[in-house]
């Protein structure tokens, strides 16, 4: 599962950077005050307050930017989202979501199996050997399914729905049930992409066996988050993400310049969170993984992705694959490929054809990464995001006790000047009792007129001297 990464994934929690501030504003409060009783802590506050000024400005965000506009829904059982840099001239978000809307339905009247009437649902009940009309997207995305199937060896296979059923991972209440070997080998009978047809002019579908049925899920999302890329495109929007059901495609940058960051999900059974970071543009991304959708049964553990090619689940250590690619339907095929292959032999076969690919592995103490030299070029290591990681605890903890730290000493200087010196009566408070390097005296820094100041600063003098006289042991 892969999802747009906000800043705020990167960036202390707002608590902490609250607490910051707020332990900042007490300090240069403090150290105003202190500088208006004493010139003696004048220039040690002139320090901290510049300080103080700077930690400020460290815990608010580097970039102050406008939420970028965006629109969700629902298609395909699962969620979109779109987030946009900016609005094309003349539009709003609630047009371009009436636009997306019928994209996506049109594409689910098609190439659904969830719709009775779909094209392909049609094209499923069909008993008939003779060439069956669909749309020119529908007969693109098979075409283009079955080029895949071929390429892998069978590895990825939208034919694969009858045992996909038997294994209890299609629509439907799940038995948990293990299937027997004669319903896997009656049912690989009508599996296999070379008993499917497909043709652009005039686009149409042919079946070479009769049951045989056609599953687009691992392709026709990713198909669908590219027409409607390519709508954005059309309309003039540069700079956008598209989102449906974890299958991106992005183009440009984010509002604050930056490239899009992404989330690829961490392999936990039981929470969902980002566990790494990549930055993304003009690029599509796809994740696949066995972690959260499988069964239990007599102590086995059975995940939904199943081998068309033996009828079973995967039982490797591949716990989930991104790929990223140029279109996002390429994305989506070839994640599905790599999670039936498993590490080393869908290592070795993206290798060859110079994939993006990204690998995490079940291990017994946790989980390992491998890469192909493609996505190691292009990304490096991918960065780690929440929890604590093998470089120690999150940044922001740091962050926060330092600047818990600094904020404690900084009020505690502040209190001890405000406690030990007396406070100057008048307007200008002890800026009268300050001089510049060549001893003249800085009073004009304030709002009232100089005389005033020097009337008030002569007051002081006179004030202080006779305390002096009657505080002399050698008085009368």
């Amino acid at each position: 599962m892969t999802y747009e990464s906000s800043e705020h994934d990167m960036r202390p929690p707002a608590l902490v950077r609250l607490t910051v501030r707020i332990l900042a504003w007490f300090a240069i409060s403090a150290c105003s005050k202190c500088l208006v009783m004493d010139i003696r802590i004048a220039e040690r506050v002139g320090s901290i307050g510049t300080f103080c000024f700077f930690v400020f400005v460290a815990a608010s965000p580097a970039r102050a930017v406008d939420a970028p506009p965006e629109i969700s829904g629902q298609t395909m059982g699962t969620s979109y989202s779109v987030k946009l840099r900016q609005l094309p001239q003349g539009r709003t978000p609630s047009d371009l979501q009436a636009d997306i809307d019928r994209l996506l339905d049109e594409i689910n009247d098609q190439m659904s199996t969830y719709r009775a009437d779909s094209e392909l649902s049609r094209f499923n009940r069909r008993a008939s050997l003779e060439w069956f009309p669909v749309s020119a997207d529908t007969a693109v995305v098979v075409a283009r399914a079955l080029a895949v199937a071929e390429d892998s060896g069978g590895a990825f296979d939208p034919t694969v729905g009858p045992l996909v059923r038997l294994w209890n991972f299609g629509p439907g209440p799940r038995t948990n049930q293990v299937p027997g070997d004669a319903e896997i080998d009656a049912a690989l009978e009508i599996v296999g992409y070379e008993k499917v047809t497909a043709r652009t002019d005039p686009p149409s579908l042919r079946k070479t066996v009769p049951g045989v049925e056609l599953d687009l899920s691992a392709i026709a999302k990713g198909f669908a988050v590219d027409r409607v890329a390519e709508y954005l495109s059309g309309a003039g929007v540069a700079d956008f993400m598209v989102e449906i059901g974890g299958e991106m495609r992005v183009s440009g940058s984010r509002p604050d310049g930056d490239a899009w960051r992404i989330g690829v999900e961490a392999p936990a059974i039981d929470a969902r969170r980002a566990g790494w970071m990549l930055p993304l543009s003009d690029a599509s991304l796809a994740t696949s993984g066995d972690y959260r959708n499988y069964f239990e049964s007599d102590g086995t553990r059975y995940s939904h992705t199943i081998d068309p090619r033996t009828g079973r689940p995967v039982t490797h250590s591949l716990a989930s694959v991104t790929i990223v690619a140029d279109d996002c339907a390429t994305s989506d095929a070839w994640a599905t490929t790599l999670m039936v292959l498993g590490p080393e032999e869908g290592l070795r076969w993206a290798e060859e054809r110079k994939i993006a690919a990204w690998m995490l592995l079940h291990e017994r103490d946790g989980i390992s990464q491998q890469a192909t030299l493609d996505f190691s070029e292009r990304f490096g290591e991918p960065e780690p995001i929440g929890g604590v990681t093998a470089e120690g605890p999150p940044s922001w903890i740091t962050f926060a006790l330092a600047a818990a730290l600094i904020g404690v000493a900084v009020i505690g200087l502040g209190i001890g000047g405000i406690v030990a010196n007396r406070q100057l009566r008048g307007s200008c408070g002890g800026l009268a009792e300050m001089t510049d390097a060549a001893g003249n005296p800085v009073c004009s820094s304030c709002t009232n007129p100089p005389e005033d100041c020097d009337e008030f600063r002569r007051r002081v003098v006179d004030a202080a001297a006779s305390d002096a006289r009657d505080e002399s042991p050698n008085r009368g």
